[in-house]
């Protein structure tokens, strides 16, 4: 019988054993954005849906990787996007023993950036990103606390360079190669260190 769930049946149920799901509540499109949003920023084990679910975290490519399942399940056809992006950072906002490698990282932080284009019932499409959870403005994230159909919601991060997944693609992979095309080993060295203390310092209260 398990094997026969639904993801959104998945979803329903983790939800409701961490306590955060009435049972029998309307699972909508509005409801699960806001379910998948609000989980920790912080990479699974891996990023099949599934497995996000089950660890009930993930970063902004297992949480669109599984966004954009549980949509299609609900009848909303997405395209998966991937972005290019640079972001300077702030010396004094290093550790003194990363120094080095913030320079040798041209000082800045680099990503390929994961976020969804949703094609809505009228035919025309919207933005949803889904990375920061609502606990994260505090610390200054771009938050999307509403979900409304239609209405574009404001990226995470500010594009160089976008492309669409090509749908049957493994989307991890298409995401490697870019970032391995794009940006030098030091920089993905610090953006693994950057995205490892994003993760620590937006789960602390």
């Amino acid at each position: 019988i398990k094997l026969l769930m639904s993801l959104l049946d998945h979803l329903e149920s983790e939800a409701i054993n961490r306590g955060l799901l009435d049972s029998g509540a309307l699972l909508d499109a509005g409801r699960v954005f806001s379910l998948v949003r609000d989980m920790p920023y912080q990479r699974a084990s891996d990023r099949r849906p599934k497995k996000t679910i089950a660890e009930w975290r993930g970063t902004c490519s297992g949480k669109h990787y599984l966004l954009q399942k549980l949509f299609e399940e609900l009848g909303l056809p997405s395209k998966l996007i991937a972005c290019t992006s640079i972001t300077p950072v702030d010396p004094d906002e290093v550790e003194p023993a990363m120094q080095q490698l913030y320079q040798a990282a041209n000082c800045r932080f680099v990503d390929v950036h994961n976020y969804l284009l949703v094609r809505v019932p009228d035919g025309s499409q919207m933005v949803v990103d889904a990375t920061w959870p609502l606990s994260t403005k505090k610390f200054g994230m771009v938050v999307n606390e509403d979900f409304i159909l239609g209405q574009d919601q404001e990226l995470a991060t500010k594009p160089v360079e976008t492309w669409v997944v090509p749908p049957g693609d493994d989307a991890q992979e298409f995401k490697d190669q870019l970032l391995k095309e794009h940006f030098t080993p030091a920089e993905l060295q610090f953006r693994e260190v950057v995205i490892e203390e994003l993760s620590k310092s937006t789960q602390r209260k």
